[in-house]
This record gives C-alpha cells, structure tokens and sequence, in this order.
C-alpha cells in the first residue's frame, strides 16, 4: 500500500471509524511522542532511560508481558522516571493470527502483567509489528483499549548500525505531532538518539509521552 494511501486510512480509523479507540498522531501542540517497543531489554532499557533523562525527555513504552515479569523492576523504573507505558501482547504475537477469547486473553494477560509490576492499568496497546485488521482493530477497542500506530519509523529493528539509521533520521525528520515507533533492545538507536533528541529539541520539539500534560 502506498504510504499516503496508508496514511489516509490511519487518519480515517482516529478521527471516524475508531475515534477514541485509535491513535496514529497527535495534535501539534503535544509535541513528539516517541515510542519503544519490545522491551523492557535488561541492558539497554535502563541506557535509554539514562539518555532520556539527560535530555529532559519523555516517552512512551510499550512492553511485552513476558518481559515484565522477567525484569519488572526495570518496567518500575520507567513509571518512577515519568514515562508511559503500555501492552504489546504478552508473547509478542501478532494480532491477526488470533480471534475471540484467544485475543482478549493474550492483551489482558500482557495489561496484567504490566498492572501488577508497576500499579498501572494501562489502556494503550502497540500491535506487534503493527499489523492489524478492520475486525482485530473492532474487537481490541471493544475490549477497552486504545490501539497505537505510528506517523513515523526509522526501521531500527534493521540492526545496520547508528549510521544509517541516523542518515534516515536526517532525511526524514521528526515533526510536532509525531508519534515515532523505535526499540529499545539495541544500541544503535541509542547511539543515534543521543544526537536526534538534542537536534530536535534545538528546532523547537519538546518529546511528551502519550497521556502526559502538554
């Protein structure tokens, strides 16, 4: 699909089809919310929140259930650092292969698990890989959750070094109202992001986690 095509459809499904149960960008006045997915990662989870907090940014977490209950004192330190967080399933499976009670039991078990570690019950849920159809997009709103997209990507999860993911930082830069998927279980996004971060600041971006006061 092409990406205005893509775009379109995302924009219909916040502002009509699922308006309260989908979100893809944010108004410009919110800033930039950057997002991390497949976390929380033992090494480099607690090296982005040491880079987030020399730059005075928030941000948001979306983290496997699985993980959570393997390192769930990294997912406090998220909250206690004031991040948002959210689900990504509990074993990372994409939506589409699951249905009915399967789907509802794979997001409530990923929501508890981030629940019990940290005392947040989080509605906003990221899709694995972020795909998603019309009646998986129907059924996760209709349990109570807010499916989160993306208005850009810099592919990270490609592992070719801080270089080239910076080159498409630099070609395609972060914009007020961008919600910005990236991952936090490598260090080239954290090598890249300790100069994108302070360059955006420079242009006047201030980096807000979903739900924080603007």
């Amino acid at each position: 699909m092409k990406a205005w095509l893509r775009d379109l459809a995302k924009e219909a499904l916040q502002s009509a089809l699922l308006r309260g149960g989908f979100l893809w960008r944010l108004p410009a006045s919110s800033g930039v919310a950057l997002t991390f997915d497949d976390g929380p990662h033992p090494e480099f989870t607690p090296a982005l929140l040491d880079l987030l907090a020399r730059h005075r940014a928030r941000a948001s977490f979306f983290v496997v259930g699985a993980r959570v209950d393997e390192f769930p004192e990294i997912v406090r330190r998220i909250v206690a650092d004031g991040h948002t967080v959210g689900t990504h399933t509990y074993d990372h499976i994409e939506i589409t292969r699951l249905r009915g009670e399967a789907l509802a039991t794979e997001l409530g078990r990923g929501r508890r698990a981030l629940s019990q570690a940290t005392g947040v019950d989080s509605p906003l849920f990221r899709p694995p890989r972020g795909r998603v159809d019309w009646s998986r997009l129907r059924a996760v709103a209709r349990l109570g959750y807010v499916t989160v997209h993306w208005s850009r990507t810099y592919s990270d999860y490609r592992l070719d070094g801080p270089g080239p993911l910076r080159a498409r930082i630099t070609a395609s830069p972060m914009r007020a109202g961008d919600i910005v998927l990236l991952h936090d279980h490598n260090p080239h996004t954290l090598a890249a992001l300790e100069t994108a971060i302070p360059e955006a600041q420079a242009r006047g971006l201030a980096f807000r986690g979903l739900g924080s006061p603007s």
